[in-house]
């Protein structure tokens, strides 16, 4: 095995590499992230499809079943989110009024304690025209979205109709000795591992979620629900930014004792489930650490946006597999990993060999006899 260690010259070009392969990820970023997100869909459909074609359904059957339940899936999630809106802004005037009963309350308490602030400054801050304008960059977001979403969704109909085609192609190109081709099946099968068992925490998640805030009766419970089971997946930060509204909804409807109470609900769940009992089940199947999470995280999500942060665990899980594969790179994976190398052995001591015979070995007969 070689243990070279990497020259400045190599270090140097692989920096430059990376420059020159984010810039161009960047600029691609509107015909990348569509199809980034129909492969994320495609191996998540693989196990399924896979399963109803050694039900002996036909492949074209097999593909159209598997699309149509994706079709079904983001359709029922984007009713959720379009009925969720639509109660939201029938309930802004009530929701207005409640803000401005605060605002002059938090003002008189401010002027109690010598802080003047000017009259209506805080009112101003989410006025109703404020929240027009939010409204409105929500809708041309979803309309993006939902642009993007029909291109996901045609791109991965071609990908579950071509699946079998495909793997013949990639068992062909890999040959004997395999090569990067060769590392396809670990890289899928790692990211299958890791998007199960996100899922199903993702979904307790949600579910939890949607009840705590149904049951202490803050509105939108589905849609909060809703929204921390697709946060779920962001690492670190989705947990905290999924619990944001629902704690602000409560403090407007029911004041600060349901919202400390919402506040501590998702605490738990979040606590118990993303941090007791999904790594427990995840186990080495991340390999990566905290540290590295978190800054793909912020990589992908500057590059990308919110589709980016979604990825970000995904894609370098697929990069720490791939610079694994090579010598010159493999440094680069070992400092992606989450656990530290095993210490190499001890060199053997330098100088003259010993002319002491090994314990057991039979000393050299003379030839003499007595």
């Amino acid at each position: 095995m070689d243990k070279r260690v990497p020259s400045r010259s190599d270090v140097l070009l692989q920096i430059a590499a990376f420059v020159v392969i984010v810039a161009a990820l960047h600029a691609a970023a509107s015909v990348l992230v569509p199809f980034m997100m129909a492969l994320l869909l495609a191996v998540v459909s693989a196990p399924p499809l896979a399963w109803l074609e050694k039900r002996c359904v036909p492949e074209p059957v097999a593909a159209t079943l598997v699309l149509l339940a994706n079709i079904a899936v983001l359709s029922a999630g984007a009713s959720v989110v379009a009925g969720s809106a639509t109660e939201f802004g029938e309930a802004v005037p009530r929701y207005q009024a409640r803000i401005d009963i605060i605002a002059v309350e938090l003002t008189t308490w401010l002027r109690g304690h010598n802080v003047h602030v000017p009259r209506g400054a805080i009112t101003q801050m989410i006025s109703p025209g404020t929240m027009l304008s939010f409204g409105a960059g929500m809708i041309r977001d979803l309309a993006g979205l939902v642009s993007n979403i029909f291109i996901v969704l045609l791109i991965l109909g071609f990908m579950l109709f071509e699946s079998r085609t495909f793997s013949r192609k990639l068992r062909a190109l890999a040959g004997e000795r395999g090569g990067y081709v060769g590392l396809f099946p670990g890289i899928v099968g790692d990211v299958q591992n890791y998007l199960f068992i996100k899922t199903v925490i993702s979904i307790a998640v949600g579910l939890l979620a949607g009840l705590i805030v149904y049951v202490l009766g803050v509105d939108f419970a589905l849609l909060w629900g809703l929204v921390a089971f697709l946060l779920n997946y962001i690492p670190n930060v989705g947990a905290i930014i999924a619990g944001a509204p629902p704690v602000f909804f409560a403090l407007l409807s029911h004041g600060p004792g349901r919202a400390l109470a919402v506040s501590a609900g998702f605490l738990v769940v979040h606590t118990v489930l993303g941090n007791i009992l999904e790594p427990a089940w995840m186990g080495r199947r991340l390999g990566l650490s905290a540290t590295v999470v978190f800054l793909s995280l912020l990589f992908w999500g500057w590059l990308w946006g919110p589709a980016g942060m979604f990825l970000s665990v995904p894609l370098t899980m697929v990069a720490r597999i791939l610079l694994e594969g090579s010598d010159k790179t493999r440094w680069m994976a070992m400092l992606l990993d989450s656990s530290a190398p095993a210490d190499a052995p001890a060199e053997p001591p330098v100088g003259p060999p010993s002319i002491k015979p090994a314990l057991g070995a039979e000393e050299p007969k003379s030839d003499e006899r007595a």
